[in-house]
């Protein structure tokens, strides 16, 4: 299956589709609506073939061990994100140091751990806010955040918006790495 990564006005463009597909799936459901949603659709792919040879994706060969195993937290991270993680409970899991998995996590993914697991939580939320009438404060337990404070400062880290201006708005937009933040030491703060 191929994998396409652009970067800037491509990528807006096709970014901008899927936001107007997100947008208009918030609105009633007309036939007219979702001939809407269908060609933004159509267009957001003829973006994508239109520009495929641009795409700076390059494949990793998923040779050395460390690698697999960053992947394979990662894919915990995902199933698991509505549960209590942090670096202590990951490296555990795992069966490598905390500090070691810290480390080859950024190098892997180019995000730091809590990063990451902040950002799989804000992207569910979103969908959460986008697509269901649940309040808020339901969100932002069943996204694994432990407080409202908590959820509101984090998603308006990543999204420059609060929950619910985010909600009215329903414009998503992509959440790229927070400049080097330090990982909290062993035994610290939990995500």
């Amino acid at each position: 299956m191929p994998i396409y990564r652009f970067t800037g006005e491509t990528r807006a463009q096709a970014f901008s589709h899927l936001n107007n597909i997100f947008t208009l799936g918030k609105q009633p459901m007309t036939p007219l609506t979702q001939q809407f949603i269908h060609c933004h659709f159509l267009q957001f792919l003829a973006t994508v073939a239109q520009h495929a040879g641009e795409s700076s994706y390059e494949p990793q060969e998923l040779s050395d061990s460390i690698t697999q195993k960053v992947y394979a937290v990662t894919s915990y991270i995902h199933r698991h994100y509505a549960s209590e993680l942090s670096l202590e409970y990951l490296a555990e899991k795992f069966f490598i140091s905390p500090y070691y998995l810290s480390h080859q996590f950024r190098r892997v993914t180019g995000f730091s751990l809590i990063n990451y697991i902040q950002i799989t939580r804000v992207r569910n939320a979103q969908q959460l806010l986008l697509y269901t009438d649940m309040k808020i404060a339901d969100i932002t337990t069943s996204c694994g955040f432990t407080s409202f404070s908590q959820f509101n400062r984090v998603f308006n880290k990543f999204c420059h918006t609060s929950p619910s201006q985010f909600r009215v708005n329903g414009v998503v937009t992509p959440i790229t790495a927070i400049p080097f933040e330090k990982e909290p030491s062993p035994g610290s703060t939990k995500v």
